[in-house]
């Protein structure tokens, strides 16, 4: 696959430009990186490595994949798909680009990707990044953006380059973010709800617990939308396993209580999430 080189892209040392040198990407000070056959650049640097192998393992990702792949959180999608079209129309630049930090296996950016219209995928630059490299392999197949290995701490971009950062379900880093969002740009949250997979809680949990309220935004950001999206989807067996092995419930619960879920030939589950939009604090 070939590596989509956006012009914002900064190495992650010094901050300085880069240009394709054959299969690595090269920076004004001699920094190299080797373009991974798949199409995306590793810039995890030893700091932000809590272990050798960081992130979602290989499974988590195929599961991730398989699950998001039979359009269980399509509507979620859709609503990506609804605020990149609206904003769109609202900016009159040629170029606008679009971030999914955390972007797992590549599934948002490839839904909004493939239903824009021709005139705005023109418009429209992609970049997603996450700390598994096991979801940049499958990102990278997916379609064409600039894909990398990386932390929400240290995202390798010039300051004010991002028009729309999508966030979903992930771990942020406000002070990062800020510092990338162009002065018109978006932050887009989705974050659950109290009754999120309820059902599957109540299976693998003796006790369940109220999501915690929700801590404020820093005074960099400020909330102009707030969608509340909330949903049921059927599950079968295979599709309980692979929500199961994607999210940190099949790490926090008892292996006899997985087990109870995972003998449910069947299982309703209801998809509660609050959707977000902000922007910086100093736009009108």
């Amino acid at each position: 696959m070939t590596f989509l080189l956006h012009p914002a892209l900064r190495c992650p040392i010094e901050a300085a430009p880069f240009k394709l040198d054959g299969p690595s990407l090269i920076c004004s000070h001699g920094h190299r990186f080797d373009i991974a056959r798949q199409g995306y650049v590793n810039f995890l640097g030893p700091n932000d490595k809590r272990s050798r192998d960081p992130g979602d393992s290989k499974k988590m990702v195929s599961a991730r994949a398989a699950f998001l792949g039979a359009n269980f959180y399509r509507p979620l999608a859709d609503a990506c798909l609804d605020i990149t079209r609206k904003y769109c129309s609202q900016i009159a630049r040629d170029a606008i680009t679009l971030m999914d930090a955390g972007c797992g296996d590549g599934y948002f950016i490839h839904h909004v990707q493939e239903n824009l219209s021709n005139d705005l995928r023109k418009r429209m630059s992609l970049v997603g990044f996450d700390i598994s490299k096991w979801a940049m392999q499958k990102s990278a197949r997916r379609c064409k953006a600039t894909w990398f290995v990386g932390s929400n701490r240290n995202i390798p971009m010039i300051d004010k380059s991002v028009d729309l950062l999508f966030d979903m379900f992930g771990f942020p880093d406000y002070a990062s973010f800020s510092k990338l969002l162009a002065p018109h740009g978006r932050l887009v949250r989705v974050t659950p709800g109290n009754s999120h997979l309820i059902q599957l809680r109540q299976i693998i949990y003796s006790k369940i617990k109220d999501k915690s309220e929700r801590k404020p935004y820093p005074e960099t950001l400020r909330a102009v939308s707030e969608k509340h999206i909330t949903y049921e989807v059927v599950l079968r067996s295979k599709d309980i396993h692979n929500l199961l092995l994607m999210t940190p419930h099949m790490f926090r619960s008892t292996s006899e209580h997985r087990q109870r879920a995972l003998n449910q030939d069947q299982l309703t589950v209801t998809i509660d999430v609050m959707l977000e939009e902000l922007i910086p604090t100093a736009a009108r």
